[in-house]
């Protein structure tokens, strides 16, 4: 392939929204992980424990789409950190509980006040219209794969 052929199939990649969009989140979790100062995969287990509460491992891993040893490499070094607590679950011995530490529970608190400063640096220049369109735009993608996924199933 020649250099302008190269050059030509760079720019179209750019173009394609899929790819703009993965390309995006890559970027705006390392950006956001490193204002936080923690990797964006421990933010979104600490969050994931937000919602659900005290949780097994392997629920955890599941909902995360992570393989468990690399869960339970995170979580002993949460847990390590004093961001998460475990223990074993008193029902069935094979299971772990993970649920959030009050410390944890500070960084998604931070996480607030850090996210909504970054979204204001992040939507800097992008009109109300456009963001409502994106927005309109966004909805219906998540739409179209939820029905996707639930063809799946």
């Amino acid at each position: 392939m020649t250099k302008e052929e190269e050059s030509m199939s760079r720019e179209k990649e750019r173009e394609n929204p899929f790819v703009l969009l993965t390309h995006l989140h890559r970027d705006m979790s390392r950006a956001f992980s490193r204002q936080m100062g923690i990797s964006f995969s421990r933010l979104l287990l600490l969050h994931e424990l937000w919602h659900v509460g005290e949780i097994s491992q392997t629920e955890l891993a599941s909902r995360l789409s992570m393989e468990g040893a690399l869960l339970t490499r995170f979580a002993k070094q949460m847990e390590a950190a004093g961001l998460i607590s475990r223990r074993v679950d008193p029902r069935d011995n094979r299971f772990t509980l993970v649920t959030l530490a009050p410390a944890g529970q500070q960084i998604l608190t931070e996480m607030g006040s850090h996210g909504d400063e970054f979204e204001a640096q992040l939507l800097a220049g992008v009109s109300e219209e456009d963001l409502l369109s994106m927005l309109r735009a966004m909805k219906q993608i998540q739409h179209n794969l939820s029905a996707i996924l639930e063809e799946d199933q």
